[in-house]
Parts: structure tokens; sequence; C-alpha cells
């Protein structure tokens, strides 16, 4: 593989951001210097969960309607929000998050839920609700935007005379926190790619109790991962592989779970295939996780098994790792089948995501082998207990990595067939 040194990749990179530059539309102002792109739209969403059906006013008089998402689009700020001619807000400076909450819209902090104008507006926005079922999404009734004809101001002392008011306090505050909540939590994910993100931003879908006992299982499965990694990497610390997983990627595939985990899941109790429930996962910081302690026996018992062999020597520790992977994909391309048939696609682009890192995974494991001698790498554990770890048509990238700036630190490509 051809190394570029730190000057040529500086040219190189120059030279690109030019040609981007001149693409995009920028160009040499009279004077020779290079005019600064300006964005040729404002995009968001409006949330408590997504508003759908709310009307928009942008900076330039445009109209729109906010669709399933709550998404909008604007020429330019500011962005009027309103339900007919009820104006419920307006926004200058567009969030960095782009989520635009009734916090917001009254220019409070977003973290003060109980304030009681937020309130009042998340309970009349919560009673407008077509359905009734809050947490996929708020329909805005059209009757009740009819109605709204008076062109004033939100106050929240006056909701009972914009619609019949079906929303109390403690549960408008309550979804208004999960939401703020996941948001949150969404925000601080670093880790997670841009595009798991964008997937989970939109209305839930309806899981029904395999697909939610796949959000456990997968949790507690990227969970094991991480754990054994990091390990057996106490016992073989030449096998580089280990540790780079662990805290280039594993990380980041925990957090995805727990998004998910976080958007769909309000009690421990809604999975049916856990043995302790205690674990507070959608919670807890990835370090101050219990390590080796799983609440589904079934993964307890493997971490055990797997730590077991892999501590026995280098090679085991990276068959340890074949297995692990093989494994993953398994379970993985049965989900995401699962996803796919709810048409839960928040869900499937999390766990495509999970997969191609763990393709990209086992192609390290797989290097590490083969740069012990073994020259069939992976391929050499065979079938062990009816599973095969052979797998030749894993697909790879072309610097080993996972498609998400996370890679396993190796920059191999196996090109063996």
């Amino acid at each position: 593989m051809k190394i570029l040194s730190f000057n040529s990749l500086i040219v190189t990179s120059s030279i690109a951001a030019s040609i981007l530059l001149s693409a995009c539309g920028s160009g040499d102002s009279t004077d020779g210097t290079i005019n600064p792109i300006v964005p040729t739209s404002i995009t968001g969403q409006l949330v408590d969960s997504y508003v759908q059906n709310a009307d928009y006013v942008c900076g330039d008089g445009t109209l729109g309607l906010t669709d399933m998402d709550g998404r909008f689009t604007c020429p330019s700020l500011p962005v009027t929000f309103q339900l007919g001619a009820l104006k419920l807000g307006k926004i200058s400076t567009m969030p960095t998050d782009a989520q635009i909450f009734p916090q917001d819209l009254l220019g409070v902090d977003r973290a003060d839920v109980n304030n009681s104008s937020v309130v009042a507006m998340a309970r009349f926005l919560q009673s407008c609700d077509d359905d009734g079922v809050k947490e996929n999404g708020l329909k805005i009734r059209q009757e009740i935007k009819d109605s709204l004809t008076a062109d004033v101001e939100f106050d929240e002392n006056d909701i009972d005379s914009y619609t019949t008011i079906t929303v109390d306090d403690d549960a408008a505050v309550e979804h208004l926190t999960q939401t703020t909540e996941f948001v949150a939590a969404l925000n601080a994910a670093t880790l997670v790619p841009a595009a798991v993100k964008e997937a989970m931003l939109t209305t839930n879908s309806t899981l029904d109790q395999t697909l939610k006992n796949t959000l456990s299982f997968m949790g507690n499965e990227e969970r094991l991962a991480y754990d054994v990694y990091n390990k057996l990497y106490e016992t073989s610390p030449s096998v580089t592989q280990l540790t780079n997983i662990a805290t280039k990627s594993e990380i980041a595939h925990i957090q995805a779970v727990q998004l998910l985990v976080k958007k769909y899941i309000t009690s421990y109790d809604e999975f049916t295939n856990t043995d302790l429930n205690e674990l507070g996962y959608k919670d807890t910081q990835v370090a101050d996780m219990q390590a080796g302690t799983y609440d589904i026996s079934e993964l307890q018992n493997l971490y055990y098994a797997l730590v077991a062999k892999g501590a026995t020597s280098d090679r085991d520790a990276l068959e340890v790792g074949c297995m692990v992977e093989v494994t993953d994909i398994n379970d993985l391309d049965r989900d995401v089948a699962l996803a796919q048939a709810a048409n839960a696609t928040d869900v499937a682009t999390t766990f495509e995501f999970l997969r191609t890192a763990s393709y990209a995974h086992y192609w390290a494991f797989d290097s590490g082998l083969v740069a012990m001698g073994e020259t069939t790498g992976c391929c050499s554990l065979g079938i062990i207990d009816g599973v095969n770890y052979c797998h030749p048509e894993y697909p790879q990238n072309e610097n080993g990595s996972d498609n998400a700036g996370l890679g396993d630190g190796t920059g191999v490509r196996r090109g063996r067939q």
C-alpha cells in the first residue's frame, strides 16, 4: 500500500478543495478572492415527536407544511411555525442539530421541560394528534387548523380555546422529556455515523415483540464483542486488532443500539428475552458498564467460552475474533431482514451499519492469522458445532475499514478468493 507523506496529503487536499469549490459554484470575484458558498436552503424538523401538517412561513414568504417526520425546508430564515392562523413561534437562528422543540419556539432552554409555557404547548400539540398515539408522531388534525382563524400568538392561558385538551401536564412532560433526551443522546453519540443518526430522526415504526427483543439481544452482543476483545488484549497485547476494533468501532456500535433502545423502549419489561433487566443499558455510558456481565444467559455463557479459548494464545485470540464476527453477521442477517419486513428503516439502517463493520473486522482477524502463517486465515476454523467460519464471500473495503471512519487500524485488504 502506498503511503502518502504529510506534505503530499496537504497538497492533495488543497487540490480537492479547489475542485470542490469550483464544482459547487464558488468562483473568483473581480478582485481575485474566492466567494464563499452560500447554502441554497435550510432544513430542519419540528419535534415533540415529529409534528406533521404544521404550517410554516419562510423568511422570503415561502409557505409549506411539515412532512411526516416534521421536516421543513426554507430558502432563508426566519421561519415562523403556526397551526392555521395561530402562531406557535419563530426561529431566527437554526439550532445546530436542526431540531425545533417547543422550548426553541418559546425561547426557553431545552432542559427546561417544566416551563409553564412549554408544558402548555406540549399539551396542545399532543392533543392535536390525529390518532392519540404520540410515539408515532403528532399528525395535526386539519379541522383544528381550520378552526384557528384568529391571527394571534400562542398563549399558554388560552389553550382550552384552541381545541379540546386531552393530555394532562404529567403525560405531556413525560413525552417531551423522552424526545428531548433522545435527541440529546443522539447529539452526544459522536462516533455514530451521520447516516445512522439521520435514519433515527424519523417517526417510530411499529416493532413487534421479536423486533424489540432483537434490540436487547444485539445490544448485549455488541457489548460482548467489546468486552471479549478488551479482555483478550490483556493476554495478547501484540494482537492490535483487538484493541483497535474495541475502541474504534465497538463503542460506536454499542451507542447506536443504545439509541434505538432509548427511542423505542420505555421500560425494560418490554423485553421478554432477558434474565436480569437490571443493567440500565440505555442510560449507562460504555465505560461504566460492568464488563463480562449480560442479562441474556446465552450470551453470558458465550462470553466465558470465548475468553477461555482466546486467552490460550495469540492465534486463539485471533480465531475468537473470527468467531465473534461470524456469529454477529449471522445474527444481523436475520435481524436486518426482520427490520426490513416491518418497514423499520431506522432499525434496518443501524443493523446494516453493524454488519458492514463486522465484515471489515472479520477480514482484520483473517489477515492477522495469515500474518502468523495460517494461509487460510479464518477459514482454518472450518465448521464448528454447525457454524461455518469460512466466508471468502464477505465484502471488503480497500483499506479494511468499516465504512464509518471507524476502521480496525490494520489498513489491510485481503485479496484471497
